[in-house]
């Protein structure tokens, strides 16, 4: 009974399998596991060591043990592109006083005299909704009308008020949890076929690739409502590449809108499905740009230059 369960729950595994796969399925070959084990040493060679006070998120862990054998695919759907990708991520943990000052932060007080101001605000509405009350039975309309523009322009004060109030708190929660993530991926044969860096992008002095550096600040959908967090990274493109530069508007904290720029980066693919490296993607980010520019300067970008060559 026992092998017949296991039987049948390997058929449902392999049915689920090609149920996401609409081309012909082949096994890998022992050449294409060939090509696999021998470029992807230099990606993990690559891969920088956790900073001080850093280190490796579980995944990471998984991915740099001497075992690991998951960047071969078990089957080909279709034409390879022979992809190989190694995403490491990176963390800073918490430590018991970071936890403390982050409760003691969003738990604070709010400051005495602005928390009266708000305390005037909210009477004045108040008054104005009793206001609004008589009026509405008198059907006033004209004077429940200018009421209402009254009411609205001091819910706008409470708003602004009470944003205010919470920044103090927010800023420091902030603060405490800055700078504690940061990834790097390494990717052969990305079929993307283009790559984006935005924040003011700078070329890097990187001898026969493109490469480029950008820090975009926090962008914002409204005052206080974070559409993006802040975000630092290098980008670096090995093989015939191509780089475009745009213009890039974005909204800060207060709602004033920034004129920006971001690159484009576009790259060659593998469109003829050869078992050869198109195109290695080097793509580091952190909480900030010297953030993502410490980890790439770990970086001996020379042995992943090599995999273009045949």
């Amino acid at each position: 009974m026992k092998r017949l369960v296991l039987f049948l729950l390997l058929c449902f595994s392999a049915n689920l399998a090609h149920a996401d796969c609409d081309a012909a399925i082949t096994p890998v070959t022992a050449k294409e596991k060939a090509f696999y084990s021998s470029k992807f040493p230099a990606l993990r060679a690559a891969v920088p060591k956790p900073p001080s006070g850093w280190q490796y998120g579980d995944d990471a862990k998984n991915k740099l043990a001497p075992g690991y054998k998951d960047y071969i695919p078990s089957q080909n759907c279709g034409p390879s592109i022979y992809y190989i990708g190694l995403g490491i991520d990176y963390e800073r943990p918490m430590s018991q006083a970071d936890q403390d000052a982050e409760v003691a932060a969003m738990q604070a007080p709010p400051d005495p005299a602005k928390q009266k101001q708000l305390e005037a605000i909210m009477a004045k509405q108040q008054a104005l909704m009793q206001q609004v009350m008589a009026a509405s039975q008198k059907q006033d309309t004209k004077t429940m009308d200018a009421l209402g523009k009254q009411s609205d322009a001091l819910g706008n004060q409470m708003q602004a008020l009470q944003q205010d109030m919470n920044s103090a708190g927010q800023a420091k929660v902030a603060a405490i949890e800055w700078d504690r993530k940061a990834d790097v991926s390494i990717r052969v044969n990305d079929n993307a076929g283009d790559v984006t860096c935005y924040g003011s992008p700078k070329a890097l002095p990187v001898p026969g690739v493109v490469a480029y550096q950008c820090g975009a600040p926090a962008t914002y959908s409204s005052p206080g409502e974070v559409l993006d967090p802040a975000r630092g990274r290098v980008v670096v493109v090995f093989g015939n590449a191509s780089v475009k530069q745009y213009d890039w508007e974005r909204r800060d904290a207060h709602d004033n809108e920034i004129k920006d720029s971001y690159v484009q980066i576009k790259f060659d693919t593998n469109s003829d499905y050869s078992m050869r490296v198109h195109n290695v993607v080097l793509d580091v980010s952190g909480d900030d740009l010297a953030r993502a520019l410490s980890l790439y300067s770990q970086i001996d970008v020379k042995p992943l230059a090599a995999l273009m060559k045949p």
